[in-house]
């Protein structure tokens, strides 16, 4: 055993500490100061902890982890390149691995899109869309979708569609206008106004569950196209199969001028992102060499990040991630769905594909049992508790005031496993209809601390 392996596996045994100096204020504000489960090991869907109780992870790194946790191929693949020595970081940041990179995104945009811009993040890869929007439209302003989420810098907060988000942090860039998602009176009159630069959409939003109609993103893109806008595409999260499409957009056959992703890219393993766009859209940026600093960035296009996306992207393509996806998806609603027909506090499943939501509402046999189901999200933040907690699966909150949680699975899990969680559903929806479990004595806790705080917890085991 190396140095370095033996001084981290010490330090991993240690008793884990409080983290002081790690943002100690966020786990108080999640209500996992005292509380929080200390994992010490991933592989696929599962989390195990100090004692060796294992987690069904449906929350999946943000949905970085859709080949599964520590896939060994995306390991071996970086722990390989670490020993080779390649020259790393070169001017401009030629990678000798990023073209081959490249070429395999593009394969998979239905020849829509021509040429690659990496970044590390799916929030920097947002701002680059709205730099080089500017650019070339020579416009300010863009329009993005209530609902909507592109990440925390200052440019994709400003086209952040969850007030909740936004707080604090004004003034926002300026000329930035939220309309309704699927709504195209509202589309056409603010592009009506001639000043638009892009319209940035998530084809299925992260936080709210929703995805767009096909029908709607056909007559925006050619709104946009009559207007001189460009459309936006972010896939960092339903990108790279998930929704059962390589892309949403482009297997949906919309043709947008640029389109990002990023979580899935990396393997779980590295930050990384990309931006990929027309070569109209390159060239009209790139007009000469003196454009060429309109971006640049230190570490995009890392051998380490390059070598991470191309290991994914050759084991997406084998399992054929977006059929495979679909199947998954197909199992797993029809399961929900007869969980539905059940327990009517579930109203409807949202998302495409392995991004997906539960969405719950009024229930009249709830009501009749005395158990009320509030408005904000204190009714799922219960269930999503008592799953944790009982069953030991861990669901991720919709965005604010959304009374829904949130999966993310990767495409690897297994049918054992999706058994595990439909089952775990079921559970806790029967012990709350028989007046059993912890979930209505949760919500009035929850509920008290709102009114109290302002601020919704989020219960940890």
């Amino acid at each position: 055993m190396n140095e370095p392996t033996s001084r981290i596996e010490e330090y991993l045994a240690q008793a884990p500490t409080p983290k002081e100096h790690i943002h100690p204020k966020l786990g108080a504000l999640l209500g996992d100061d005292s509380g929080a489960t200390a994992f010490v090991s991933g592989e696929g869907t599962v989390l195990t902890d100090a004692e060796g109780n294992r987690y069904l992870d449906l929350i999946g790194g943000g949905g970085t982890t859709f080949l599964g946790r520590n896939h060994p191929r995306v390991t071996r693949a970086c722990r390989d390149l670490l020993e080779m020595d390649l020259p790393n970081l070169s001017i401009v940041n030629a990678s000798l691995l990023g073209g081959q990179v490249a070429g395999m995104i593009l394969e998979h945009t239905n020849g829509q899109m021509g040429k690659v811009i990496y970044a590390n993040s799916g929030t920097e890869s947002t701002d680059v869309m709205i730099r080089f929007s500017r650019f070339v439209t020579k416009r300010r302003r863009f329009l993005y979708l209530e609902g909507g989420f592109h990440g925390r810098s200052f440019g994709a907060i400003s086209v952040c569609g969850i007030p909740e988000l936004r707080e604090g942090q004004e003034p926002f860039m300026p000329e930035c206008t939220a309309i309704k998602p699927n709504d195209l009176r509202a589309l056409r009159r603010e592009l009506k106004q001639g000043d638009v630069a892009g319209f940035i959409i998530e084809p299925v939003q992260r936080l709210t569950g929703l995805a767009l109609d096909r029908g709607y993103m056909r007559e925006a893109e050619i709104l946009c196209r009559q207007a001189g806008v460009l459309l936006l595409a972010d896939e960092s999260h339903s990108g790279l199969g998930r929704t059962g499409h390589w892309f949403r957009t482009t297997g949906l056959g919309i043709r947008p001028d640029m389109m990002s992703v990023s979580s899935i890219l990396s393997g779980g393993a590295v930050p990384v992102a990309a931006v990929m766009m027309t070569d109209k859209v390159y060239n009209d940026v790139y007009t000469s060499l003196t454009s060429g600093p309109i971006y640049f960035s230190t570490f995009a296009e890392n051998n380490l990040a390059m070598t991470a996306s191309m290991t994914t992207l050759e084991v997406l393509d084998e399992l054929d991630a977006p059929t495979l996806a679909a199947q998954r998806s197909e199992q797993l609603r029809t399961r929900l769905t007869e969980i539905a027909g059940k327990y009517d506090v579930i109203d409807h499943l949202g998302g495409d594909g392995l991004l997906l939501s539960i969405h719950f509402g009024d229930s009249i046999a709830l009501a009749e049992a005395g158990i009320d189901v509030p408005d904000s999200q204190a009714f799922a933040a219960a269930i999503a508790n008592e799953l944790y907690s009982v069953h030991r699966v861990a669901m991720q909150l919709a965005g604010p005031n959304i009374n829904a949680l949130i999966a993310l699975p990767p495409v690897t899990i297994t049918d054992d496993e999706m058994v595990w969680f439909t089952n775990a559903v079921e559970s806790v929806l029967a012990d709350l209809y028989a007046g059993q479990g912890n979930v209505a004595a949760t919500i009035s806790a929850i509920v008290g601390s709102e009114k109290a705080t302002g601020i919704l917890p989020i219960p940890q085991a």
